[in-house]
């Protein structure tokens, strides 16, 4: 017995030390508003260090407003942010959002419903599954690298599937491009929200997006502000065949759209989800 206690003591140790530290990680953290105050946290997954940080969106960030709350019941996007703080607001962002049914592309008419009993939230991994209004599913999970995003969405086989990608707001200037025969998604977000905090204007300013799907979308168009053929578009949206599992790549980039292109094809150069999902977690 004088044997086995050291050994029975050390256990809850040993066990530890075979585990993961990533495994300890909660990114949920201070993402809650509470009696003594708001961390002001978002569940980022990105690598060390990352250019462009990817979360689920509850709502529209901005100055003070961080896109995901903890006790928001329905997501309206996923988010490549590059807001570093509560108060300084966003620059150059792109949303993603799978969707069923008519085409919605305002926030709060293409959120759907989630509980956290169904999110997994990791630095290297995110997945959640969304209720359509008619009781559907889509399940959604998303991986990371330094200035892209590789996305995966398993559709309902009942209904249509389409994902969109906004790359601008109303009020603000951006643009999408679609690719007839790729259907590939280009843009840019020329949006500053901290703008006003400083003389220089930056006039020049830009989010650079290239969005690159695994299979080609039976359809794919710009919208606009109003006006689905509007001259300045707002994003654009892609749609495949129901029951689809959609694979989508984003790259980023604050120099071009052939800056980001370059960027997909050194950090996600293939379609390999858990290969770059083992990459963030080898990183941290």
């Amino acid at each position: 017995m004088p044997v086995l206690l050291p050994c029975l003591l050390l256990a809850p140790f040993l066990l530890a030390a075979d585990r993961d530290p990533l495994d300890a990680v909660n990114p949920l953290i201070g993402t809650r508003k509470s009696k003594i105050g708001y961390g002001g946290t978002m569940p980022f997954v990105s690598p060390p260090f990352a250019m462009t940080n990817w979360t689920p969106q509850t709502r529209q960030n901005k100055i003070s407003v961080t896109s995901y709350e903890y006790d928001d019941r329905t997501i309206s996007g996923f988010i490549g942010t590059h807001q570093p703080a509560i108060w300084m607001g966003d620059y150059g962002y792109i949303t993603l959002m799978p969707q069923t049914g008519e085409l919605r592309t305002t926030p709060k008419a293409r959120a759907l419903a989630f509980s956290h009993r169904d999110e997994s939230a990791h630095p290297d991994f995110y997945s959640v599954t969304l209720r359509t209004a008619d009781g559907a599913r889509i399940r959604a999970e998303m991986t990371a690298t330094e200035r892209c995003a590789l996305l995966r969405f398993r559709f309902p086989s009942t209904d249509s599937a389409r994902v969109l990608v906004e790359i601008s707001r109303p009020g603000v200037p951006g643009f999408a491009a679609v690719d007839a025969k790729t259907g590939e998604i280009t843009g840019h977000n020329p949006h500053r929200m901290d703008a006003h905090l400083g003389p220089h204007k930056l006039p020049n300013f830009k989010g650079y997006f290239a969005v690159q799907f695994r299979q080609a979308p039976q359809r794919a168009a710009t919208y606009g502000l109003e006006d689905r053929n509007a001259a300045v578009s707002r994003g654009a949206f892609a749609e495949f065949r129901p029951g689809e599992l959609v694979e989508v790549r984003v790259g980023t980039s604050f120099l071009s759209i052939d800056q980001a292109r370059a960027n997909l094809r050194h950090e996600i150069p293939d379609w390999n989800f858990d290969g770059v999902r083992a990459k963030v977690q080898a990183a941290w």
